[in-house]
């Protein structure tokens, strides 16, 4: 598992892992940059990545047709999205 603190952070880390990535969990609502530029990015380098959107913020959540997640969540409903994303 590799952990970002922020968007640029995650495509450095991204770009410094060696292979491919399955799934980024991104939140939507971010400082700087917000998580649909996020996955944008990423999907750019990599169009077989899955990016899965979370947020607290509905009204901000603007990712039509990608995997969502609404907050608050427990383990057992993110494990079964995360499963269901890979699936798919």
């Amino acid at each position: 598992m590799l952990e970002a603190q922020d968007g640029d952070e995650a495509l450095r880390v991204s770009q410094a892992h060696q292979g491919p990535l399955d799934l980024v969990l991104t939140d939507v609502v971010m400082p700087g940059m917000s998580g649909e530029v996020l996955g944008e990015r990423l999907l750019a380098e990599q169009p077989d990545l899955q990016v899965l959107f979370m947020s607290g913020y509905l009204r901000e959540a603007r990712v039509r047709d990608r995997p969502f997640l609404p907050k608050p969540f427990t383990p057992e409903i993110l494990t079964r999205k995360v499963r269901q994303v890979l699936d798919a």
